[in-house]
């Protein structure tokens, strides 16, 4: 498997001069999405899972999106299934609903749901606001274009006289543009929520997921255009007083949900930090 993959690879690029690529060989850094998967699993791998895929999810080839797209996805010689290798992985025991319920749980906080924050803003006294929404919405009134994301569709099936699953994990990606018989493939995941508590049922329930623009926001498209337009949000974010922007649409960044609790946990150490001064 190793010998096969390192014929595979690519470590040159012919878009490129001579010190360009030297450079880029001795750092072994890609400049694009296309440029990692091509150096990781080479040109074939790549026609047939990675470009499609990509297409699918960002309406944009690999080679028009930043190198961080395409290298969060492992490349592993072995059987090992999972999407991540950390060594402890898990889901909460009651799901992450009740995670929030419990947090909420307080009679010192209220919960406000269907209510646009920008209708209300001038009507709420806080001492520190935390924003997590897209953060070029956050600075509207600017009249700057705004930062570019993508967002999902989920159809939901029922499935009948199905004691077992539908299909053979909890995530099964569909990276093709085509069927083998020709018909597009428009979706880019099933997933089968039967797989992950082990509930039994002579039914399954399991969403066809779709890339698209427009609706809610999910992902950040990380190409140039919107990372230095995204710089520009944020040296304005930074100058806000009294307000922490959070999250992976406050901060136009793709967080993995542990890197997003991990990333709740540490502003609020770095904003508590005086008052914990205080308090000792």
């Amino acid at each position: 498997m190793d010998e096969w993959l390192k014929n595979e690879q690519i470590t040159t690029f012919p878009n490129k001069n001579e010190n360009e690529q030297q450079q880029q060989q001795q750092n072994q850094e890609a400049t694009n999405s296309e440029e990692v998967a091509l150096m990781r699993v080479g040109p074939r791998l790549y026609d047939l899972i990675f470009k499609p895929y990509t297409f699918k999810q960002w309406a944009k080839y690999p080679a028009e999106l930043g190198p961080e797209v395409l290298a969060r996805i492992p490349v592993r010689n072995n059987h090992d299934g999972r999407y991540f290798s950390d060594p402890h992985q898990a889901l909460p025991k009651n799901g992450y609903t009740a995670i929030f319920e419990k947090m909420l749980s307080s009679p010192k906080i209220t919960v406000v749901t269907d209510t646009d924050y920008f209708e209300v803003k001038d009507k709420i006294k806080c001492k520190r606001l935390y924003y997590t929404g897209p953060v070029d919405t956050y600075f509207a009134d600017l009249g700057w274009p705004k930062l570019e994301y993508r967002s999902l569709s989920f159809e939901r099936v029922v499935k009948d006289n199905t004691p077992g699953f539908f299909q053979p994990a909890s995530v099964v990606n569909h990276p093709q543009a085509t069927d083998v018989n020709g018909n597009e493939v428009d979706f880019t995941r099933i997933v089968e929520y039967k797989h992950l508590l082990n509930q039994t049922s002579d039914k399954t329930i399991y969403f066809i997921e779709r890339s698209k623009d427009g609706g809610e926001p999910y992902y950040p498209v990380p190409n140039d255009e919107n990372k230095n337009l995204y710089k520009r949000y944020q040296e304005m974010a930074e100058k806000e007083e009294g307000v922490t922007f959070v999250g992976r649409l406050a901060n136009y960044k793709y967080f993995n949900m542990d890197d997003a609790i991990l990333n709740a946990l540490e502003l609020f150490d770095k904003d508590t930090k005086d008052i914990s001064k205080t308090a000792t």
